[in-house]
């Protein structure tokens, strides 16, 4: 599963914003297509959803920013694709648990998960993801691989388990 780009996503002051996007492989009017598509305008956290822009794909997951004395605002990670031949659970699972774990730990802040989206994407590619988030928390998620079968599994290994080491 080797996405082309991730992407981050918010809620802003003039609606949705991209807030950054690794590697910066697409074009802009890609980008903005894609900010406005990935979140619908039902969207709430836990979401999750699929489509397409042009030849590419795209699955994201929408989830609740916290913030502090004001109104809680959503965001989405975003995964792109050049064919639909990746694993849509995976993914989901991948970013549920990313979004569930840092929220567990009070560090659910876009400037974590905009910091921690290279080491993201690169996990990704590599099939083994491996984030240290602060000096007690690191997030480390194996794959299975996820390309080469064409049967339905779970390729995730004990994502739960393997989380937080």
């Amino acid at each position: 599963m080797k996405p082309i780009t991730l992407c981050l996503v918010q809620m802003g002051n003039k609606g949705l914003e991209l807030v950054t996007a690794y590697p910066k492989v697409l074009p802009k009017k890609v980008l903005d297509e894609l900010t406005y598509k990935s979140m619908p305008m039902s969207a709430k956290p836990g979401d999750f959803s699929s489509g397409s822009i042009g030849e590419l794909f795209y699955s994201s997951y929408i989830f609740q920013l916290p913030q502090e004395d004001v109104r809680h605002n959503i965001g989405a990670i975003i995964a792109v694709f050049e064919d639909m031949k990746y694993n849509l659970e995976g993914i989901k699972k991948t970013f549920s648990c990313i979004i569930k774990e840092l929220d567990g730990k009070s560090l659910l802040k876009l400037d974590i998960i905009q910091e921690i989206l290279p080491n993201l994407y690169t996990g990704f590619v590599k099939g083994v993801i491996n984030i240290k988030i602060s000096s007690i928390a690191t997030i480390s998620i194996k794959f299975n691989d996820m390309e080469s079968s064409e049967e339905e599994k779970d390729y995730t290994e004990d994502l739960e388990e393997d989380l937080w080491r």
